[in-house]
């Protein structure tokens, strides 16, 4: 015996006598139908038992519910989002804030093909660090989906919705502390990635240093990896003149010299200080423990989330842009005695 056919919209525009069309209008309630039709199109469907199907009726309504969020992978495939507490704490924060406004939230991989951007019923997304020519802000744009970053897109820097930190402040914050602190020589190392905030966070670290009469001594890991990272790190503790400071540009890098620093019997921050952002919150449990900038991702998410929603009802955000202040957490890794 085969399967009972599934009644289709055809099938009860047949037997209600009316048009496909009229049929949609009558069950979603969208547009104005005649009250003896509507009853005629609902009693053709309760007989066949015919049920709309959700994907269907989802494309042609207003909302979804659903919110995407996408975090680009800024620093390579080794740098697990699960493992990084900025993600984990921003992530949190955003589920949150949609719950409360009754949005479901949904984290999408990042990829370059576009297919879960062509899959996915949303009615908004949020991309977390977009990187130059960012595919998923292309593909979202070309839908007309309502868009807020997560930091800046580097193409548009000033342009779009988004949520960001200051990257010359935390900088100029981390790079300022190390000075007050007796710091002669900052040297920097990095990840090299396209992001707005690594670009910027280059320029001033070369400007401080031109301020401050010190040459800028940069490190740059090739990959992110751990062999990398240590190599890095390895090449700036064993360079003539040894910087007595150095500015991790992600908290990995500040990580991978603390631990090359121990190795080589260097003592922190007797001999040497280190700093870095808060990326991975391992800062806290090192040893020695690490100066780090918190970006206090939880703002991030709410305002990424509430300024989206805005957009989604088809309201203009009074801010377009949002600044989060930052805070520094001074630990031992700077406190010289």
């Amino acid at each position: 015996m085969g399967k009972p056919k599934i009644a289709s919209i055809k099938d009860v525009a047949r037997l209600a006598g009316v048009s496909p069309t009229t049929v949609s209008h009558a069950l979603g309630g969208r547009r104005p139908v005649a009250e003896s039709t509507r009853r005629r199109v609902l009693e053709a469907a309760d007989r066949l038992a015919y049920r709309p199907h959700p994907g269907a009726r989802s494309l042609k309504a207003v909302r979804t519910g659903v919110l995407a969020l996408c975090m680009v992978n800024t620093t390579g495939v080794e740098a697990a989002y699960a493992e990084m507490e900025y993600y984990f704490r921003l992530v949190s924060a955003a589920t949150a804030a949609a719950l409360e406004e009754h949005f479901a939230l949904v984290v999408v991989p990042e990829t370059d093909s576009g297919e879960y951007w062509d899959r996915l019923l949303l009615d908004g997304a949020i991309i977390a660090d977009p990187v130059h020519d960012d595919p998923n802000i292309r593909r979202l744009r070309a839908r007309r989906v309502p868009l807020v970053t997560v930091g800046r897109d580097p193409d548009a820097p000033e342009e779009g919705y988004w949520v960001d930190n200051d990257a010359e402040v935390a900088t100029r914050l981390c790079l300022d502390h190390l000075a007050s602190c007796g710091a002669r020589e900052v040297a920097g190392m990095t990840l090299m990635t396209s992001d707005h905030w690594t670009q910027t966070s280059l320029r001033t670290y070369h400007a401080w240093c031109a301020e401050h009469h010190q040459p800028s001594r940069l490190e740059v890991v090739p990959e992110d990896t751990a062999d990398a990272l240590r190599g890095a790190a390895l090449r700036l503790l064993e360079s003539e003149p040894r910087p007595d400071a150095v500015y991790g540009f992600f908290e990995e890098t500040a990580l991978s010299v603390l631990e090359m620093a121990s190795s080589l019997g260097i003592k922190v921050p007797a001999e040497l200080m280190i700093a870095s952002p808060s990326d991975f919150g391992l800062g806290a449990t090192s040893m020695p423990p690490l100066t780090t900038v918190d970006y206090h991702p939880e703002q991030h998410g709410r305002e990424a989330v509430r300024m989206l929603i805005e957009l989604v009802r088809g309201e203009t955000p009074a801010e377009p842009h949002k600044l989060i202040p930052l805070s520094l957490v001074e630990r031992e890794s700077t406190r010289r005695r």
